[in-house]
């Protein structure tokens, strides 16, 4: 029996130490759990204050770059009204220059088309034509310029080579004493404008005169000295001429 009695002791003794671990067992589970739910409480912080740091370090930035949006924005449409502002003026300058081309090539048309004609020549002597008995049609000989060919200076005729308004003028000059200048510009004979002059005291002197008329193709134009002793001088000073020119084609 008191084999039995010692052999029921150390069932009790080990069922105390099982009891025992039990218990510790539990403890370091529950000191466990709340060492995991410790954790899961740090994280949580954690997690929620780089939350609100974040929202709150982005909304400022978020502010920021929407007001540089707008400012941009805001240049980029004034530079575009002034773009559309300098096209408008580059397009109306650019009509401009077309309708300035159009008007320049219409000139130059006109140019092309439309005769020239002018001269201007000198009697060409030194000396004295007349007295004359009968009127003559005077010869400028020295020829200046005579564009168009339209003055013979063989004859001393002028001939319309178009239809259009001429303008005519012509100087008559004398020495002498007591001589007498009379000269007539003609259109196919009929007088158009004259000079004269009577001189007194043996002074030189010079008249002219000018005409602006219309002219049919092949009309005739010249300078008539007249008779009963009139005279018409000239030198290497060429005092005495006749000119004319084309104004304009009708």
């Amino acid at each position: 029996m008191e084999n039995e009695y010692k052999t029921h002791n150390q069932h009790s003794e080990q069922g105390q130490d099982m009891e025992n671990e039990y218990k510790a067992h539990n403890q370091h589970s529950e000191q466990g759990q709340d060492m995991e739910n410790e954790y899961k409480a740090h994280n949580q912080q954690v997690e929620t204050a780089a939350t609100t740091t974040t929202q709150s370090g982005c909304e400022p930035t978020i502010h920021t770059v929407m007001r540089e949006l707008g400012a941009i924005e805001e240049r980029l449409g004034a530079t575009v009204r002034s773009l559309e502002g300098m096209r408008n003026r580059l397009e109306a300058s650019e009509s401009q220059v077309r309708l300035l081309n159009a008007t320049v090539n219409e000139l130059k048309r006109f140019n092309e088309d439309r005769p020239q004609v002018a001269f201007s020549a000198t009697l060409g002597i030194s000396g004295t034509i007349g007295p004359v008995s009968n009127e003559i049609t005077l010869v400028f000989q020295r020829v200046l310029s005579n564009i168009g060919n339209a003055y013979n200076p063989t004859t001393g005729i002028f001939t319309a080579p178009v239809r259009g308004l001429y303008h005519f003028t012509f100087t008559a000059f004398d020495w002498g004493w007591t001589t007498m200048t009379g000269a007539s510009l003609r259109r196919n004979g009929q007088l158009m404008v004259s000079v004269y002059d009577e001189k007194e005291g043996g002074s030189s002197e010079s008249s002219s005169n000018s005409a602006t008329f219309l002219l049919q193709v092949g009309e005739q134009v010249y300078v008539a000295l007249w008779r009963h002793g009139h005279r018409i001088s000239d030198n290497e000073n060429h005092y005495s001429s006749f000119n004319g020119f084309l104004l304009f084609p009708i």
